[in-house]
């Protein structure tokens, strides 16, 4: 048997081998920056938790102050106190609406990065199997011709 069929089937061989090795690790790859992905978003939720509950102690803190000062200074149920009481209130609402939003945004952009990812996955998993018939073709037309 002459050399050029043999090396023509080993190289399609290590083509069919290369393109399973690389579908094989485009998955791996894909599949741990989806875990990634769980722990940045873990990460993002516990600082918005962390936060929120800053923004609850401080409006608290605020709210308690106000108080106290409006006890000392005998004008606890003055229009005053009940309207800082009232934009202590929304302020902590406007924060924690502000929070809420953020919260939402970083994970929608997260799950954009996570398709983007997934989709560069497959495309290189595409790539790989243009390859191999790209390889397969160029082995089929480099066999030597019959002629007449």
């Amino acid at each position: 048997m002459p050399a050029a069929p043999v090396i023509a089937v080993a190289a399609l061989a290590t083509a069919a081998v290369g393109t399973v090795a690389t579908i094989g690790a485009q998955n791996r790859m894909a599949k741990a920056q989806r875990q990634q992905y769980a722990y940045e978003r873990q990460i993002n939720q516990n600082r918005s938790v962390r936060e929120r509950r800053d923004a609850i102690r401080a409006a608290r803190m605020a709210s308690a102050s106000l108080v106290q000062n409006s006890e000392n200074t005998g004008g606890s149920n003055s229009s005053a106190a009940l309207g800082s009481l009232g934009s202590i209130q929304s302020q902590l609402n406007s924060n924690l609406s502000f929070l809420d939003t953020q919260q939402g945004l970083a994970e929608r952009a997260g799950n954009a990065a996570s398709d983007a990812r997934a989709a560069q996955a497959n495309a290189s998993n595409w790539a790989a199997v243009t390859n191999l018939g790209m390889t397969v073709f160029n082995i089929a037309d480099s066999r030597p011709k019959k002629t007449g």
